[in-house]
């Protein structure tokens, strides 16, 4: 280690025994410092400043009319932004805004459209059509200007969409409380609604039966219309009934003369011996003749027996007598048979009309006298009622017909339709009382609508908790130009130094000259690192809740970045000190140190794990936002494997490659262009 110190201090002897090196070392010392300051106070609060970024605007809206009420989005958006100063708004005309954008003076436009109120408003209409608001920005002006614009364009539109929400959320709302209160004081004849239904699906077999009776009753209407002719002709025949009843009356008042005939028929009754005693002689009488016939007949013949003279003329009045009393026989036994037969028949008419009068007049008078009583109090109601049974045949029977034509009809067509309907309309309401209590959709209509199309416009609330804040851009990115600055600090030294030490008499081995002289690099190193993180604190006032280890830590940085680079330019040569610039370049894409890495491409998300930029600007930023010892104690881990990769690859191929490495340097040296 001797020879080591030997030459660390030979270098810093040499340094200060000329002014102008030292100036010079001082310089490498403090120029990457300039690179950080620089950059970090230029992004210090980028985003502040984003109303010189130039938007024009362009309002050509013909507002709307909604239910009377003329609104005009076009115009309110207009007085909202220029009450915004995020963004440079300039209100202008359409061919001004087209022209500018293209020609630079602005990075984009927003042009508000004829129909954008209409449009808007057309939420009101059954095919609602979204309003389109133009935007177009310039993207060969700068690259994250028009990133600016299209976010300010974004918030415009989601200002306008929360407002029209607001709105139409408050009309909503407003018709809810409204209808909520309606229905809660509805809800008592909601409820007999539901109940009336309920009963009425209850009803539906005795509807149904009662249809299938209108039905029956429609095939009886024959019939029936028959039955009111009937009626008609009943009351026609009034005058009739009124003369039955006169007659009835008569019949009545003619009593006592029936009790009298009945009288005479009993007197005749007990006559009829005497008649029949008649009867009785006019057969004795016939049969006495029959004798007397037969003794004249004897003696005629006794008399023919004779045959004398003087007995002719007698027998002749024989003859003539005999005759006689034959005929008058004849006449006495038609008599006596055709007395007799109107002796049985009027005795059989004297005993039927006796027994008539005897057994069934009274029941017949009692009858009678009902009768007439009903002719003289109940007749004239009886007419009264017919007359009134046949009006309605005539005037109401029609209309009855109709209704029953229309019942029937109902039940046949409409009524399995009807029955359908309350079924379904029970089993809705089951259904939706089983899944919505009317009680909590009164309340939850009858919220306030302000505060609810509020809740709309904004339905959720973004509660940001900040874990490590850094409270400027200019902070959260001072870790990367820091590191940054130390790597540039770094290849400045080995462009600008020598990395080789002169060895004339051979009297130092290789990893002498190598340890020797990357000690002197490695104290520049130190001051870099310390001036660029005293510099970051203290003199640009960037933000770090360890200060004490961001100063450390950068050192420690710097030494890391110090031994990779001299390893490189010492193994390599000049072509170690493109090395380095390739090493650069590489990093600053695939450390995530500007971007989140899973945004890159593939290849610089493989290469991540291996670039000690990572490392290094993960550890930066521990100090900056609040340090995880875990991650700190990894990133210094994994710095310290490239301290000892970077070593070892010294050590092994410093030696073999030396005399390849100065004979290449020799001829590089020969074309007089390369130093």
């Amino acid at each position: 280690m001797g020879k080591v110190w030997h030459i660390y201090k030979t270098d810093w002897k040499n340094i200060f025994s000329v002014p102008t090196v030292a100036l010079l070392i001082g310089a490498l010392m403090v120029l990457p410092s300039a690179y950080a300051w620089v950059n970090i106070k230029s992004m210090w609060d980028p985003y502040s400043n984003t109303s010189g970024i130039r938007v024009a605007v362009a309002n050509e809206d013909e507002g709307a009319e909604v239910s009377g009420k003329k609104m005009n989005v076009g115009n309110e958006t207009i007085k909202s932004l220029k009450k915004n100063h995020k963004l440079g708004w300039v209100f202008v005309n359409r061919s001004e805004a087209v022209s500018g954008v293209e020609k630079g003076n602005y990075y984009a436009y927003l042009i508000i459209p004829k129909d954008f109120s209409k449009k808007l408003t057309s939420i009101l209409e059954v095919n609602p059509k979204k309003p389109k608001i133009e935007f177009a920005v310039n993207e060969k002006i700068n690259a994250v200007a028009p990133k600016i614009a299209s976010s300010g364009a974004s918030s415009v539109t989601a200002q306008i969409s929360q407002a029209f929400i607001k709105t139409v959320g408050d009309a909503i709302f407003s018709g809810f409380h409204k209808a909520g209160v309606e229905l809660e004081q509805e809800l008592p004849s909601i409820h007999k609604v539901e109940k009336q239904i309920f009963d009425l699906e209850k009803a539906l077999p005795q509807i149904e039966k009662m249809g299938k009776k209108a039905i029956e009753l429609e095939g009886k209407l024959p019939e029936i219309q028959e039955k009111g002719q009937k009626i008609i002709e009943l009351e026609q025949r009034i005058p009739e009934i009124q003369q039955a009843g006169t007659s009835i009356l008569k019949v009545e008042a003619k009593l006592p003369l029936v009790h009298e005939a009945g009288d005479t028929v009993e007197e005749l009754q007990g006559k009829f011996t005497d008649i029949k005693h008649a009867s009785d002689i006019i057969s004795e009488a016939a049969a006495n003749l029959s004798e007397i016939e037969a003794n004249i007949k004897q003696a005629i013949d006794s008399a023919e027996n004779t045959n004398q003279a003087d007995t002719t003329a007698n027998q002749e009045q024989l003859n003539r007598l005999y005759e006689e009393l034959v005929k008058i026989h004849g006449s006495i036994h038609e008599i006596h048979v055709a007395l007799q037969q109107k002796v049985d028949k009027v005795a059989g008419g004297i005993n039927s009309t006796a027994l008539f009068f005897k057994n069934d007049l009274p029941t017949v008078e009692q009858k009678m006298h009902k009768a007439a009583d009903f002719v003289r109090t109940d007749l004239p109601k009886a007419e009264e009622d017919i007359r009134k049974a046949a009006d309605l045949v005539r005037t109401k029977l029609p209309e009855l017909v109709k209704v029953v034509h229309k019942a029937a009809d109902l039940a046949r067509n409409d009524l399995p339709g009807f029955e359908a309907s309350i079924r379904s309309a029970a089993d809705k309401i089951r259904r939706f009382e089983s899944s919505v209590d009317m009680n909590n959709l009164i309340q939850f209509l009858t919220h306030d609508p302000q505060k609810e199309s509020s809740f709309l416009s904004s339905p959720i609330l973004l509660k940001t908790k900040r874990i490590f804040p850094i409270p400027n851009y200019g902070s959260a990115m001072a870790p990367f130009y820091t590191m940054l600055a130390l790597w540039v600090g770094a290849t400045l030294l080995i462009a600008s130094l020598r990395v080789d030490v002169e060895n004339p008499d051979n009297s130092y081995r290789g990893y002498h000259l190598y340890l020797g002289r990357l000690f002197t690099f490695l104290t520049i190193g130190i001051f870099q690192g310390a001036i660029v993180a005293l510099g970051d604190l203290f003199l640009i006032h960037t933000y770090a809740v360890d200060k004490l280890w961001f100063v450390l830590l950068s050192m420690f940085i710097s030494m890391v970045f110090i031994i990779i680079t001299y390893t490189l330019c010492s193994v390599f040569g000049n072509i170690g000190k493109g090395l380095a610039i390739i090493f650069l370049v590489l990093q600053i894409s695939s450390s995530g140190a500007t971007f989140p890495i899973s945004t890159t491409s593939h290849f610089f998300q493989t290469i991540y794990p291996f670039m000690p930029f990572t490392y290094a600007v993960s550890m930066l930023r521990e100090t900056v936002g609040g340090m995880v010892n875990e991650v700190v104690i990894k990133d210094v881990l994994f710095l310290l494997v490239f301290v000892a990769a970077s070593l070892l690859l010294a050590l092994v191929l410093k030696k073999p490659l030396s005399k390849p490495i100065q004979q290449s340097a020799e001829r590089a040296r020969s074309t007089k262009i390369i130093p």
